[in-house]
């Protein structure tokens, strides 16, 4: 006969882990941004107590690092080619690209820049890339930061910008602007008369390439000097 506890359905809970409360995390983020993530919301994700996903994190400043760590080990990194401008342009396009992806992510790393394991892989390859085509440590730690900057300052405008409306949209506001700008008097605007609707032509990719290019040819002049 059976027992009657093997009568009873039983009722099979998820184990919850530092894995899974992670990825839960990640989803949040990705859906409201970090002011979003909070213990009490994670736990309400996976159907758990707050108090429970103390057990595998500290708190919400360890679980936002976590975060930051899991969304950026999945920038991709392309094989290097050892020509120091090309590499250099590569890791910057793979980092945009994933910007772009997590528009979030362009906040984590900036607003908790040092505090983990998260920037350790990018900052190695690029000072790696820079250390190989001859620059001083000095001049290597200053070129990674600009060309951070430039990429994190571009994907941030493409994400939440004029220039994160698409198709008809994104015409619409080219043409509004391109008006506004016609409108202005041009004995106080001789600028911006000049330049004309030049200013909203072009798109995001080729804007992005210019500018690269330009940071780029910056870093070889410093290099021959």
């Amino acid at each position: 006969m059976s027992s009657p506890s093997t009568d009873k359905p039983q009722v099979m809970r998820a184990v919850l882990t530092r894995e899974r409360i992670v990825a839960a995390a990640v989803a949040l983020v990705d859906e409201r941004g970090p002011d979003a993530l909070t213990m009490r919301a994670v736990a309400q994700r996976l159907g758990a107590g707050a108090m429970s996903l103390y057990r595998h994190v500290s708190g919400r400043d360890e679980l936002l690092d976590l975060v930051l760590e899991a969304m950026a080990s999945e920038i991709a990194q392309r094989p290097l080619t050892g020509d120091w401008r090309r590499d250099l342009a590569g890791v910057a396009e793979d980092v945009r690209a994933a910007l772009l992806r997590r528009p979030h992510l362009t906040v984590l790393l900036t607003s908790r820049s040092g505090r983990g394991a998260a920037e350790i892989a990018m900052l190695e390859r690029t000072l790696r890339i820079l250390r190989a085509a001859g620059f001083g440590r000095r001049d290597a730690v200053l070129a990674n930061h600009a060309l951070g900057n430039f990429v994190a300052g571009a994907a941030l405008w493409e994400a939440v910008g004029m220039a994160a409306s698409t198709g008809p949209t994104r015409e619409a506001r080219r043409a509004e602007a391109a008006e506004a700008i016609a409108a202005l008097p041009v004995d106080r605007y001789p600028a911006l008369g000049w330049a004309g609707g030049a200013i909203v032509e072009g798109s995001l990719d080729e804007r992005f390439e210019f500018g690269l290019a330009a940071l780029l040819d910056g870093f070889a002049a410093r290099l021959r000097s």
